[in-house]
């Protein structure tokens, strides 16, 4: 496994934050911070009328944050690629501080070898459907 990659979504947030794109730059750097991430840099973008997009690039891989003050809701992708680095808690941080009612996340591993098809290797067989 290369890496681990939770994607994340967060219900019933606080509405007022969801919209400060300074309150969600800090929020997300604090939470690679609280995954034991280094961070590289970070951006945040405030959309109109309404939503922020923040990146932190990490030298592990990354955390993004996309947010809908209108729906109360936000999505995360956080990807690690350091054994370390634990990406469930910056999802816990972040749930926090965004006081979310409700989140649910799927996990991915990845950089594992999954099904191939005999094009991607004719010299074995094939181990699964394209």
């Amino acid at each position: 496994m290369l890496g681990r990659q939770l994607v994340l979504e967060l219900f019933g947030c606080d509405r007022g934050r969801l919209d400060d794109v300074d309150f969600l730059r800090e929020q997300c750097v604090a939470a690679a911070e609280a995954m034991r991430a280094t961070i590289v840099s970070a951006h945040a973008h405030r959309f109109h009328p309404v939503g922020v997009s923040v990146v932190v690039v990490l030298s592990e891989s990354h955390l993004a944050l996309h947010t809908w003050p209108e729906h109360g809701c936000a999505s995360a992708d956080i990807f690690v690629c350091s054994p370390t680095t634990d990406p469930h808690r910056a999802k816990q941080y972040l749930a926090d501080c965004l006081r979310s009612s409700r989140t649910t996340e799927l996990e991915l591993h990845r950089g594992t070898p999954g099904p191939r098809t005999a094009a991607e290797n004719p010299l074995e067989p094939a181990t699964g459907t394209p």
